[in-house]
């Protein structure tokens, strides 16, 4: 456990500089409930885009604590990867693995993988330490602890219902009491979602429907060979890591009657991660890296159950093949530079630093203004002394885009939006004075600062400030 948590200091230690913008988002909204009671973006607008309600609350938690949003999300790591290896080596202990192999393992590759680190801020370890915990209480057939964790995961996000389901599926002895442990969870997940049908105006987070819809010409089925194109090392470790789980649940598939314990574990992992990927690739949102974690980390885990299992047999040959994705992982995040200015996959247009001096230079000199953002609303929010507006920060601007789903929704899904959206106040979007948008052009006047090609980080491209002229 204690080495669990180092490893997760040395991931914040090296990832801190670098935070995505999502996860300023997030780290946005802790900040506003620990210090102000607050939920939402902007501190005068009521929001619910915050994806993950549990993570925003453990952070607003520790934030209150520390007075520091970004030494929270480090916290917040620590505490997750601690509680992942803490939780393998009960599993461990139930199947007869190596107690000491299982725990090491399993979190060296979910810490070194690049795709899962450039997730930190993010929700993505925290949904990792829950699936262990899941798989823990479903292989001896703990119903209430089994739900209980199970609608922590709903919390965390509401599409992990689908792990949720996978997993006590797949595991016989949760299986057989598989109704009790749904009561649970949904005794522990509902009156979240219930307080926020009422209060915020949506069952669900408004950024499940809003984020689904975006377009970025390719969807979460044929993502990662987009990926592959433009962070060819990062992307190969992952899918390397994926086809060590598919091999590894093919293994656990072939023993399931000899080696029960070690067998189910793997299968309950694998089956997470592959679920929770078979429905995205049939909901088709826009590949944002961080949707494929459930993927990596669960197969990823399986691989770890199944080289765990070997390792007494074969001993030190599979240990140092199973060490190939660690050490290609490892060189990757290494090789991106120390400590990280961006992640080793990173889809923002400007880096977090860059964000900051926008942030500051518009504080000094527009201290107050309102400004729509260039789709990029979590590291400016953080930064700036001003209100930045779009459709996840500002109501009236969430509620354009709500209609527009409406209007191209089908019957079927235009009255369960109509539902869920019934206790939705009306709102019209904050009337702003100027716009940031992104440019294929360097710098050459005021009001303008240097960017970033996600897909080019060496091409001179800017964000500019101009004035906003409402369609």
């Amino acid at each position: 456990m204690i080495t669990s948590a180092v490893a997760g200091a040395l991931l914040f230690l090296i990832a801190r500089r670098g935070l995505g913008d999502d996860a300023y988002i997030t780290v946005v909204y802790a900040r506003n409930l620990a210090f102000s009671g607050h939920w939402g973006i902007i501190p005068t607008q009521t929001a619910n885009t915050a994806t993950s309600p549990l993570q925003v609350w453990l952070l607003a938690l520790l934030t209150a604590g520390t007075g520091a949003p970004v030494m929270a999300v480090g916290l917040l790591l620590v505490i997750t990867t601690a509680a992942s290896g803490f939780w393998l080596h009960r599993i461990a202990g139930l199947t007869g693995l190596p107690r000491r192999v299982l725990p090491l393992l399993g979190v060296a590759l979910l810490v070194s993988n690049p795709l899962l680190a450039s997730t930190v801020g993010m929700e993505t370890y925290l949904g990792i330490a829950l699936l262990i915990a899941l798989v823990r209480h479903a292989l001896p057939g703990n119903w209430v602890a089994t739900g209980v964790v199970a609608g922590a995961m709903i919390l965390t996000r509401p599409d992990f219902a689908i792990i949720d389901l996978a997993v006590v599926l797949t595991i016989s002895l949760s299986r057989r009491r598989a109704l009790r442990s749904a009561l649970v969870a949904l005794a522990i997940a509902l009156p979240w979602h219930v307080v926020s049908w009422f209060a915020l105006g949506s069952a669900l987070p408004d950024t499940l429907l809003t984020r689904m819809d975006e377009s970025w010409g390719t969807t979460y089925a044929t993502g990662l060979a987009w990926y592959f194109q433009h962070w060819s090392a990062a992307t190969g470790v992952t899918v390397l890591l994926l086809l060590s789980g598919l091999a590894a649940a093919c293994w656990a598939w072939s023993v399931r009657a000899k080696r029960a314990g070690p067998a189910q574990a793997t299968l309950g992992f694998a089956a997470g991660g592959a679920a929770h990927a078979m429905a995205f690739a049939l909901l088709a949102p826009p590949p944002a890296h961080w949707y494929y974690g459930p993927a990596v980390a669960g197969f990823g885990l399986a691989s770890a159950v199944a080289v765990s299992a070997l390792v007494r047999q074969r001993g030190s040959v599979v240990l140092g093949v199973a060490t190939l994705p660690v050490l290609g992982a490892l060189c990757v995040d290494l090789g991106h530079g120390l400590p990280w200015t961006t992640a080793p996959i990173n889809g923002n247009w400007a880096t977090a630093a860059q964000y900051q001096r926008m942030a500051e230079t518009i504080s000094a000199e527009r201290p107050g203004s309102t400004i729509v953002s260039p789709a990029e609303v979590g590291t400016l929010s953080y930064f700036c002394e001003c209100r930045i507006v779009d459709d996840l920060s500002d109501p009236g601007r969430t509620a354009e885009h709500i209609s527009e789903q409406l209007d191209r929704a089908g019957p079927v899904t235009r009255a369960l939006l109509s539902i869920n959206y019934l206790h939705r106040a009306p709102a019209e979007p904050i009337p702003a004075e100027h716009r940031m948008e992104w440019e294929n052009q360097p710098v050459d006047g005021p009001d303008q600062w240097p960017a970033q090609l996600p897909t080019d980080p060496d091409a001179q491209v800017r964000m500019r400030l101009v004035p906003f002229h409402a369609p």
